[in-house]
């Protein structure tokens, strides 16, 4: 069986430094950490292209009132998140990524076109799409213009909670997207800067896929008729991504595969046939959100970035062919890619 290019569309690299490895084994990139979900070695052997890396603006804090709606969304006790200038939070994960790629040359920011085909036709370079985690550090939708000059390349909405731009997965009232929301996504369509919409509420992401005139990432969910959590998503917001010609980076995180106390790689097989039986291969990608899984048993079968071509094989004996397997794996995610940063 090939051994196919990968894009995934979320991973948590420098909050990986800033929380001192989230629970994970700390140490160089550069190494093969066992028990490390990704580094460069890994990165290398799996045959990862692209990392949608993640700059997340908010603060580890402590909200009882919030530990509730954390348990109803990931399945166990969680800090809660708060937002304290974010501005200066985000400048820090910036920094990070711009000092990874000076200390290893393995890596490289994608900014544009060329660099997303120089990446795609090498073995020793990975590329980083830097992505914001909801966008609540913009206080006007123009502020967009000095963040691609930075480097950003995609921006989340929400993160679970509300914001000025809409209503999070795991608001109380789904409002939806407001009329700021409308400009965000409009000037991010305008400056080629892609939306997702993982974290947004069911109304927010359907409001925003009618708004968007450029295909939209849901960057790192699974299936909720599988698992009835917040951050998953249902067929009416799967069919809108279907005609928005959007993808769906189905997530390694263990309480949104299953509620077994430790899910297996057989069970996000389910999810996937089950968006594929349904919507066609053309709207599913990767998502694996590692060194972000906040403490949650990894998968077996999915320890690590390198076995993600684990999951295409499994994929393959499901009947699903080489054409299917390719978009999988990098198709999707680089037709998305491709279509905003024109």
């Amino acid at each position: 069986m090939p051994r196919y290019p990968i894009i995934d569309l979320h991973e948590d690299t420098s909050a990986y430094f800033i929380y001192f490895g989230g629970g994970e084994p700390f140490g160089d990139l550069k190494e093969d950490l066992p028990d490390r979900d990704a580094d460069i070695p890994k990165y290398l052997r799996g045959n990862i292209k692209i990392v949608f890396s993640s700059i997340f603006p908010g603060i580890l804090t402590f909200k009882p009132s919030e530990y509730g709606r954390m348990r109803l969304a990931y399945g166990k006790w969680l800090p809660a998140i708060g937002y304290r200038v974010p501005q200066a939070i985000i400048l820090e994960h910036f920094s990070i990524y711009y000092r990874l790629v000076e200390a290893y040359p393995e890596l490289r920011i994608i900014e544009s076109l060329t660099d997303v085909d120089d990446v795609m036709g090498r073995n020793d370079k990975v590329g980083l799409i830097l992505h914001m985690e909801g966008a609540d550090p913009i206080d006007d939708p123009y502020d967009l213009v000095i963040f691609k000059r930075l480097g950003l390349r995609s921006i989340a909405i929400t993160w679970n909670y509300n914001n000025k731009y809409g209503s999070g997965c795991m608001s109380k009232k789904d409002y939806g997207l407001t009329p700021d929301g409308e400009e965000l996504v409009r000037m991010a369509n305008k400056l080629g800067i892609i939306v997702d919409l993982a974290h947004a509420s069911k109304r927010t992401a359907i409001e925003a896929m009618q708004v968007s005139t450029k295909p939209v990432i849901i960057s790192h969910a699974n299936v909720r008729r599988f698992v009835d959590s917040p951050r998953n998503v249902d067929d009416e917001v799967l069919e809108a991504l279907h005609k928005n010609g959007g993808v769906i980076g189905v997530t390694f995180i263990s309480s949104l595969i299953s509620q077994k106390p430790k899910p297996a790689i057989d069970d996000l097989v389910q999810h996937i046939m089950y968006i594929y039986e349904r919507f066609g291969t053309d709207i599913i990608a990767i998502g694996s959100d590692f060194h972000g899984l906040l403490g949650l048993p990894k998968p077996e079968g999915l320890e690590t970035i390198d076995k993600v071509q684990n999951l295409l094989e499994k994929l393959a004996e499901r009947g699903l062919g080489d054409n299917d397997l390719r978009k999988i794996a990098y198709e999707n995610a680089l037709r998305v890619i491709k279509a905003n940063l024109t």
